[in-house]
């Protein structure tokens, strides 16, 4: 039982992780106008790069948010 226990903080960090992602490529979507489908990409692949270096997670969504703005933007 304690195995259990241990697991669930870890399963319920990172669906809190994820919805915090999913929440900031739906404002990217909105606030940009450009398809989800091309924020999504975009997001990944600025999160992939953040997440190597950075050790302190809980801004990643914020600076993603902010890569993928100026990636984007700067593609008009």
């Amino acid at each position: 039982m304690a195995n259990h226990m241990a697991e669930e903080p870890a399963q319920h960090r990172y669906n809190q992780d994820n919805d915090l992602h999913v929440r900031a490529i739906d404002r990217l979507v909105h606030e940009l106008g450009i398809s989800a489908e091309e924020v999504n990409r975009s997001y990944r692949e600025v999160l992939e790069e953040l997440n190597k270096d950075n050790r302190v997670k809980a801004f990643l969504p914020i600076l993603v948010s902010r890569g993928v703005r100026e990636r984007l933007l700067g593609q008009r």
